[in-house]
């Protein structure tokens, strides 16, 4: 008669191997869904560009000491796998559909540009969808890389992007902003009695 075999201490041991992985950010970005919104499915291609841009240093580590997760040896390569997920993890809040606001400035100059960038995102989103996109993904990239002594040069190519895409994305909303104020400007010019009478006009 065939001994059998007591099969639940493997299933314990899988089971405690499958408890020390921690997929990262990097791991799930690409088993989720891009967002539809044509500027958060830009921003999404942009951010998840940026992420893989690393190669697997982000992806998670497997063995008995992730816990919480696993160091690389090299500090360098920590670094790296920490800014390869914090590009993932806007990625993955967009496929959520939540607001990824552009990175906080630096300094007194940067805040300006980001009130600039802010001021042409709140019309570009919407009539400039890829641009706009780019744009907050430039400046993410060059504030992002900033942080990490490595990337300095590559925060720099992202820098002279932005002084690029942000004056573009302005110019392109720049009469779509003209045009709302003068719109807005006539109604108001018009008052509430020209608005009524020319409802009234088309009921007739």
């Amino acid at each position: 008669m065939a001994k059998r075999i007591d099969a639940r201490p493997l299933l314990v041991l899988v089971l405690a191997l499958a408890g020390c992985v921690n997929f990262s950010a990097l791991d799930n970005l690409d088993t989720v869904t891009p967002p539809s919104d044509p500027f958060e499915a830009a921003l999404f291609k942009n951010f998840s560009f940026l992420a893989h841009s690393f190669g697997p240093v982000g992806q998670a580590q497997y063995g008995a000491f992730d816990q919480p997760a696993s160091r690389s040896i090299s500090r360098t390569d920590d670094d790296l796998a920490d800014l390869a997920n914090a590009y993932a993890d806007k990625a993955l809040k967009l496929s959520r559909e939540e607001v990824v606001d552009p990175e906080p400035s630096l300094d007194i100059k940067t805040h300006e540009q980001r009130d600039r960038l802010a001021r042409a995102l709140s019309t570009g989103r919407e009539a400039f969808p890829r641009d706009a996109a780019r744009a907050q993904a430039d400046w993410d990239c060059w504030h992002l890389n900033a942080t990490v002594e490595s990337q300095r040069s590559a925060a720099e190519v992202c820098r002279k992007s932005f002084d690029v895409t942000l004056p573009r994305l302005e110019a392109e909303v720049a009469p779509v902003v003209a045009a709302k104020a003068k719109a807005d400007a006539d109604k108001k010019k018009a008052g509430p009695g020209q608005n009524d009478s020319a409802d009234d006009s088309e009921k007739l």
